[in-house]
C-alpha cells in the first residue's frame, strides 16, 4: 500500500504529516529533480508534488527541460497503487518509480542488490544498489532505503543504429530535492574501516578520462585485493565475459576519485563486475 500525507483545505487537516511503514513517504510542496544524459543530449525532469486531490491521490507536476524548451505535464499519483496518470485519462497509467514505498523490502540473498553507505548533497545515505548484466547491456540503479528516492541510474547498451551496432549510454541522477535533508538513520550501523591508497583514486581518475589502459586499471584493483581493501566475491565468475567493461563504471570512478561517492559504493561497483566475469583479476 502506498500513502502519501498532507492536507488540502480542512478535509486533510487533521491528517498527521509523519509517513507510515511501507508506504511512498512525500508532501505537497516536495520535489524532486534528475539530470538526464542520453548519447549526447543532456536535458533534466523535475517532480513537484502538489496538493491533494483526495484522500487517495495527490497532483504532480513533470517539468521536463531539454535544448528544445520546457514542457510541463500534468499527472495525479494514485497513493495506493504508485501508478500515475493523466486527469483526463485515469485507465491509462504507469509506475511511478522515482519514489518507492519505504523503507525498501528486497531480498538479501540476492546477490545483485547490495546495501552501502552513499553520499548526497553532503549527506550520508542508506542506499541499495541493483546491478543487471545481459548480453547486451549492462545497468546499474540506486535507490535510498529509507526515503524510496530514486537516486542515480546508469545503463549501457549495445544497440544497431542504421545497421551498425552502437553502444548508447544513459544516466539520470538526482541533483536536487527538499525530500533529504540529514544523514541516513542507519549510517551509524554501516561505517566502513575501507581506505585505499590515493595513488588508486589517481590511476582510477585517470583510467576515467582515457588517459590510461584497462590494464592499469585492473592492476590497480590487483592491489586493492592482494592487500585486503577488496575481496573477490565468492560467487565471481572463472571465466571472461563477452562484454566490454559498461561506460557507467568510468562515470562512477571519476565521480570516487572526486569524492562525489563512497569507497563502499565504488568497491561494490567492481566486485560485482568481478562476479559477472566483466573485470578479470587473478587470484
Amino acid at each position: 500500500m502506498l500513502c502519501i500525507t498532507g492536507y488540502a483545505g480542512q478535509v486533510f487537516a487533521q491528517q498527521t504529516s509523519a509517513c507510515q511503514p511501507n508506504t511512498i513517504c512525500a508532501h505537497p510542496g516536495d520535489m524532486l529533480r534528475y539530470n538526464i544524459s542520453f548519447r549526447d543530449i543532456n536535458s533534466s525532469v523535475t517532480y513537484s508534488f502538489g496538493k491533494m486531490v483526495d484522500v487517495s491521490n495527490i497532483n504532480l507536476v513533470q517539468t521536463q527541460n531539454d535544448p528544445s524548451g520546457a514542457q510541463n505535464t500534468t499527472l495525479v499519483l494514485n497513493l495506493k497503487t504508485g501508478y500515475v496518470h493523466s486527469p483526463q485519462d485515469a485507465n491509462t497509467v504507469r509506475p511511478f518509480l522515482e519514489v518507492l514505498a519505504s523503507p525498501i523490502n528486497y531480498s538479501k540473498t540476492d546477490t545483485s542488490v547490495t546495501q552501502l553507505v552513499t553520499d548526497f548533497n553532503g549527506f550520508k545515505r542508506t542506499a541499495l544498489v541493483a546491478f543487471h548484466s545481459s548480453e547486451n547491456s549492462t545497468s546499474k540503479i540506486v535507490y535510498d532505503i529509507e526515503s524510496g528516492i530514486l537516486l542515480e541510474e546508469h545503463s549501457s547498451s549495445i544497440v544497431t543504429i542504421n545497421g551498425n551496432p552502437e553502444i548508447v549510454d544513459f544516466a539520470d541522477k538526482l541533483s536536487s530535492t527538499n525530500m533529504l535533508s540529514a544523514n541516513s538513520d542507519a549510517f551509524k550501523n554501516m561505517k566502513s574501516n575501507i581506505s585505499i591508497p590515493k595513488w588508486v583514486k589517481t590511476t582510477a581518475k585517470m583510467w576515467s578520462q582515457g588517459d590510461v589502459q584497462d590494464s592499469d586499471f585492473t592492476n590497480a584493483i590487483q592491489y586493492l585485493i592482494s592487500n585486503g581493501i577488496m575481496n573477490i566475491p565468492h560467487e565471481a565468475s572463472g571465466s571472461s565475459s563477452t562484454q566490454t567493461i559498461p561506460t557507467w563504471l568510468k562515470h562512477s570512478t571519476a565521480m570516487w576519485s572526486d569524492g562525489q561517492i563512497t569507497d563502499e559504493e565504488f568497491v561494490q561497483s567492481i566486485q560485482w563486475l568481478i562476479t559477472k566475469g566483466i573485470i578479470q583479476v587473478g587470484n
